[in-house]
């Protein structure tokens, strides 16, 4: 997994999603290309788990979600299950914790045009749950909120 780049990103609204909403329940799957460098980020009201050529082991998935009144951005990336070890398991979060931050950042921008209708989600909350069978690397992450990922 190499440093992600922003401007290799595909973009596909699925409807009934549309740049205007629904907000709850809007899901994202950002997923790299096997074949070249490219990103695929996939708005949907379900998550798109079975996009040809991806790596599955490189998706990241987040949905918004209301909670107290309030939207919150939640999130999760797969670092390892039974079939890694230790090693591989810390391997795979050190360089998805380097990469979250821009990977994050192209789920911001690539749905830009929501934050023009619904600008309070700007300041909402993000959360990302790191996914592993190792306790030390199951843990949740807060990764600021929105407006920090336009600059």
């Amino acid at each position: 997994m190499e440093k992600l780049r922003s401007y290799l990103i595909t973009v596909k609204l699925m409807p009934p999603v549309t740049e205007y909403g629904p907000v709850d329940g809007r899901k994202y799957t950002l997923s790299n290309m096997e074949t070249d460098e490219s990103r695929i980020l996939i708005i949907d009201t379900k998550y798109a788990m079975n996009v040809g050529n991806v790596r599955s082991e490189d998706i990241l998935t987040a949905e918004w979600r209301p909670k107290l009144g309030e939207y919150m951005l939640t999130g999760k990336v797969y670092i390892s299950g039974s079939e890694h070890d230790e090693m591989v398991a810390l391997n795979r979060y050190n360089v998805l914790n380097d990469n979250l931050p821009e990977m994050i950042q192209n789920i911001i921008k690539g749905d830009l045009a929501l934050y023009k209708h619904v600008p309070w989600l700007l300041d909402a909350p993000i959360y990302i749950q790191y996914d592993s069978h190792i306790p030390r690397y199951n843990v949740l992450k807060h990764c600021g909120t929105p407006r920090r990922y336009l600059i």
